[in-house]
């Protein structure tokens, strides 16, 4: 999201209703109840894109600067950015976490917390920042702001909900047996899945699948191999227990195939998998019944 639209909503967190702050009452006291008085009128506004009714909450002299380390001086400035971004992203919610408000003097107060902006389309962007607020002609007012990039989590923190899956498995369908083992890749930000068919004991089939995190799409993927040349690309969606996996892919002769896994997980040790949704070419295939997959070790 472009930096000065990351500036609007930095601008409006500091406004709403705080959640914490570094003393332990429940209610804030002093200077820094004065800061916190101003949050639904700042929030009125906001959500009537009053750019001008916003502005007045700075002070005359205020300094933003955002995450590429621009700095935007006086409050036409800082109105005339939110009047920008407000025509750009229209609709846009924002959630706060102000995680701390200390008084430095009666006139000077600093806050500090995170904001997670989500636009009309879904996408979400968290912020840090830092102000300070002064006390002006009887007045709290935003002197000095600063916006931080928050650190993405590492792409093995975005398949922790995967992690249960780790360890070998084995499943009956029919005269075939299947067993995967899923493991952790070096570093940690891949799982692995491997994986081998067998029918009376002969190794009909095998394959090697690897899942991750899109850090573009914000989504997770994987990539699957076999033995017979053909590989698919999927997409992997969680609704509680159960995942969707939306596959892709083609087969050795060059045929485009697409199906839809669903696997549900019933507990550390069982899951049930089915395929549905299978096309060849775009033809309509017969969708496999639910099968149940047991751990036989971790």
């Amino acid at each position: 999201m472009v930096k000065t639209l990351i500036g609007m909503l930095m601008i409006g967190a500091l406004c709403l209703p705080a959640r914490a702050q570094e003393t332990t009452a429940t209610t804030p006291s002093g200077p820094a109840a004065a800061v916190y008085r101003n949050a639904d009128d700042y929030a009125k506004a906001f959500n009537k894109a009053d750019a001008k009714a916003l502005g007045q909450m700075f002070a005359e002299d205020v300094e933003y600067t955002d995450e590429d380390g621009v700095t935007t001086v006086g409050r036409d400035a800082i109105v005339a950015l939110l009047k920008k971004n407000f025509a750009l992203n229209p609709g846009a919610k924002l959630e706060i976490d102000i995680q701390s408000v200390r008084s430095l003097t009666p006139d000077v107060a600093v806050e500090r917390g995170q904001t997670v902006t989500t636009s009309t389309g879904g996408d979400q962007t968290t912020s840090a920042y830092t102000a300070i607020h002064v006390l002006e002609d009887g007045k709290w007012r935003i002197r000095q702001l600063v916006d931080t990039p928050v650190p993405n989590p590492p792409p093995g923190q975005m398949l922790s909900d995967l992690a249960w899956m780790v360890g070998d498995w084995k499943e009956k369908d029919g005269d075939a047996e299947i067993e995967t083992k899923v493991a952790w890749a070096a570093g940690n930000n891949f799982l692995t899945r491997n994986f081998k068919v067998s029918i009376d004991d002969d190794v009909t089939l095998q394959g090697w699948q690897v899942i991750g995190w899109d850090p573009a799409q914000k989504k997770i993927r994987s990539w699957m191999f076999d033995t017979d040349g053909g590989f698919q690309e999927g997409t992997w969606t969680r609704s509680g227990d159960q995942w969707e996996i939306r596959q892709t892919g083609f087969i050795p002769d060059g045929a485009t195939i697409s199906s839809v896994s669903l696997m549900q997980r019933l507990g550390d040790d069982r899951c049930t998998w089915e395929l549905t949704n299978r096309t060849l070419d775009g033809d309509p295939q017969p969708s496999l019944p639910r099968i149940e997959i047991v751990r036989t070790s971790k």
